[in-house]
C-alpha cells in the first residue's frame, strides 16, 4: 500500500512540470501594461468552453504575413460643375475602367450619357467606349455597387493619357472611381502587423512600383490616414517610404476594424501616375496579458497558463502542439481553445491537447506554437507567440503515447 501511494506521487511528480515562456519575438505581440475597460453592451457567454483536435504532422503551418494592398485604382470626389465641364483624368494604360456613383445629392447615373472627351475635344461615338453598364445590370452580374453607378470601359484604341470625363446632367456630388487592370504601375501598401495594442506604435510602408522596379517618391507624394470604425482620423507622415504612428492610448473601444487609408501621386515617363489604396488593423485595448509562466502536465499534455486581468470578460487562449516524431523532428500534430470568464486579477487558462491527439511514434520533446489570447468581449487580439515555450523532458519511462 505504502509503495503503491509513493509511487503515484513519484509519477505526479515528474508528469507535472513547471517553466518560463520564451520572450516575445520581433513579430509577436506583448502588452508592456494593461488597461481596465468598461464591459461592451449586450449579454455574454461566462461558462468555459475546451476543445482540442488533431492535425496532420506532415503539413505545415505558418504565421499568415499582413495583408499587402496592390491598387492600380485611384477615386475622386467630383462636383456636378466639374464632371458638367468635363473632369480631368490620367491614365498610364489602354482600357480604363470608370465608374461614376452619386454621392451627396447626386442623381442616378445613365451610362449613355457619360461622354469622354481629349484635349477638350469630344470623342465621336461609338468609338469611345467598349463597355457600358448600368448598376442594375452590375448587380445582377454579383458586384456590390452603390444605387445608381455606371460604369464605362474606355476602348483599347483611345490608348492611355488624359482625358475628360463629362455628364453633362450631373446634379450634386459623386464618387469617380477609376481602375487601370493593364497598368504596369502598383502601388503597395503593408501594416507592419495585423493587430496593434492602443498605446503601441503601428508602421506603414508604401511604394509605387512599376513592374518589380520601386519608383523614388518624395515624402509629400504619399498621404495617409488611420482611420477608426467610428470615422476618427489620424494622419500618417511618410519619411523614406514609411509612417509610423503611435495609436492613441484611448483607441479599442469600437468594434470593428480600423482603416488605414493611403493615396499616391507621381510622375514617370512624363505621366502622371495616381493611386489609392487601403488596408485595415485590428486595434485592441491591452485588457490581459499571458503571466510568463506556465505549468506543464505530460500525462495529459496540458498547459496551464497564468493570465493577469486587467478588465471583466471572456478571454480565450488557442495555441497549436508540436511533437517529436521518429526522425527527431518536430511538427504540428493538435490544436487547442480554451475560453472562460475571467474577473481582474490573477487567473488562469489551459490547453489540454490530451494524449489521444498525439500520433504513434510522437512524443516529448514538446513546442507550444502560435499561442494567441484573445479577448473576446471586445474582439480583439492581445498577446502573441509564434514560438511559446519548449518542453525539453520527455515522459518516464513505461508510459507511452496513446494511439488513436
Amino acid at each position: 500500500m505504502k509503495k503503491s501511494l509513493l509511487f503515484c506521487l513519484m509519477s505526479l511528480a515528474f508528469s507535472a512540470q513547471a517553466g518560463t515562456l520564451l520572450p516575445a519575438g520581433a513579430a509577436d505581440q506583448s502588452p508592456t501594461r494593461l488597461q481596465s475597460a468598461p464591459l461592451p453592451a449586450g449579454e455574454f457567454e461566462r461558462q468555459p468552453v475546451s476543445f482540442a483536435w488533431a492535425l496532420d504532422p506532415q503539413a505545415g503551418l505558418e504565421t499568415p504575413a499582413p495583408f499587402v494592398a496592390e491598387s492600380r485604382e485611384f477615386w475622386a470626389v467630383a462636383e456636378a460643375s466639374e464632371l458638367q465641364a468635363g473632369l480631368a483624368i490620367d491614365t498610364t494604360a489602354a482600357g480604363a475602367v470608370i465608374r461614376i456613383s452619386p454621392a451627396e445629392g447626386g442623381r442616378a447615373v445613365d451610362p449613355e450619357r457619360v461622354r469622354m472627351l481629349r484635349n477638350g475635344q469630344l470623342i465621336a461615338e461609338p468609338q469611345t467606349f467598349q463597355r457600358k453598364t448600368n448598376a442594375a445590370q452590375l448587380k445582377a452580374a454579383g458586384m456590390d455597387v452603390p444605387d445608381g453607378s455606371a460604369v464605362v470601359q474606355l476602348a483599347k484604341e483611345q490608348g492611355q493619357g488624359r482625358f475628360q470625363i463629362q455628364l453633362a446632367d450631373a446634379k450634386g456630388r459623386y464618387l469617380v472611381h477609376v481602375f487601370e487592370p493593364d497598368s504596369p504601375f502598383v502601388f503597395k501598401a503593408q501594416a507592419d502587423r495585423r493587430s496593434v495594442l492602443a498605446g503601441d506604435t503601428l508602421e506603414v510602408a508604401a511604394a509605387m512600383q512599376r513592374g518589380e522596379t520601386k519608383l523614388a517618391m518624395a515624402g509629400n507624394q504619399v498621404a495617409g490616414v488611420l482611420v477608426s470604425p467610428s470615422g476618427r482620423s489620424y494622419d500618417l507622415a511618410f519619411v523614406g517610404g514609411k509612417a509610423r504612428l503611435q495609436v492613441p492610448q484611448d483607441a479599442g473601444n469600437e468594434p470593428g476594424l480600423w482603416e488605414v487609408q493611403l493615396s499616391a501621386g507621381t510622375f514617370a515617363d512624363g505621366a502622371s501616375v495616381q493611386r489609392d489604396a487601403s488596408t485595415a488593423v485590428e486595434v485592441t485595448r491591452p485588457t490581459a496579458k499571458l503571466g510568463g509562466g506556465y505549468g506543464f502536465n505530460a500525462a495529459a499534455v496540458r498547459f496551464d497558463l497564468p493570465v493577469q486581468v486587467a478588465a471583466p470578460g471572456r478571454y480565450e487562449l488557442r495555441g497549436t502542439l508540436y511533437a517529436t516524431g521518429p526522425d527527431g523532428v518536430s511538427r504540428p500534430v493538435s490544436q487547442a481553445h480554451m475560453a472562460n470568464w475571467l474577473e481582474p486579477g490573477k487567473r488562469q487558462l489551459a490547453l489540454s491537447f490530451g494524449r489521444v491527439n498525439v500520433p504513434m511514434g510522437y512524443g516529448a520533446p514538446y513546442e507550444l506554437r502560435f499561442l494567441e489570447l484573445k479577448d473576446q468581449t471586445r474582439m480583439g487580439t492581445l498577446d502573441t507567440r509564434e514560438l511559446a515555450l519548449r518542453e525539453g523532458r520527455a515522459p518516464r519511462r513505461g508510459v507511452a503515447p496513446r494511439q488513436r
